[in-house]
């Protein structure tokens, strides 16, 4: 099966690996991905009353508060570097064993969508300063970047996992034009 976008990836990842609860983390507008996808237990958290989702608050608001523990997380909310991070390290606390974390917008197109704060109407933010560096903060997990949706890293636990840090240069736009399909891992075919 082909895979179009983030939300066909989402519901592929739950259908093979019978995956049963599911966390969306900046929902925006539920019709756009939410209501697509078909889990037994799904959760919406996003700031913005128009959103409408079921926690209307803010991602680090949510982790406060939240006591559950999901089979995968879609992190799609504020499109900055280190809230990426702050919501990528609470997902990880509140993965269920052989869950999964999605994080989407990882490839940017161009350096002006990048920008933080936003000065474009097609924004990526800088998510893919922390997607390149991810190899350097954590261990016991494993990753791959589907060449999808304006990039979407896939990332779940394998304990006693390492990977050789990047010390050679800074995670910024250059970097990212060299070597970011080899510090994101980045393969074209969606195989899951």
């Amino acid at each position: 099966m082909k895979i179009n976008n983030h939300t066909e990836l989402i519901q592929a990842l739950i259908d093979k690996h019978n995956l049963e609860s599911y966390c969306e983390i900046g929902l925006q507008n539920a019709s756009n991905n939410f209501n697509k996808i078909n889990c037994k237990i799904k959760c919406s958290v996003d700031p913005d009353p128009q959103a409408k989702a079921m926690f209307d608050c803010t991602s680090d608001e949510f982790f406060r508060v939240n006591s559950n523990k999901f089979s995968i997380f879609f992190i799609d909310g504020y499109h900055e570097c280190n809230q990426v991070k702050r919501d990528f390290e609470n997902s990880l606390k509140c993965l269920n064993d052989n869950g999964f974390i999605l994080i989407h917008d990882v490839c940017p197109e161009n350096e002006q969508g990048t920008k933080v704060p936003r000065e474009t109407k097609v924004w990526w933010g800088d998510v893919y300063k922390f997607a390149m560096s991810i190899r350097n903060n954590y261990s016991d997990i494993q990753f791959i970047t589907f060449n999808v949706d304006n990039g979407c890293m896939l990332v779940w636990k394998e304990p006693g996992y390492t990977y050789t840090s990047w010390n050679e240069e800074p995670f910024n736009w250059e970097t990212y034009l060299k070597y970011g399909k080899i510090l994101m891992n980045v393969v074209d075919e969606v195989i899951i």
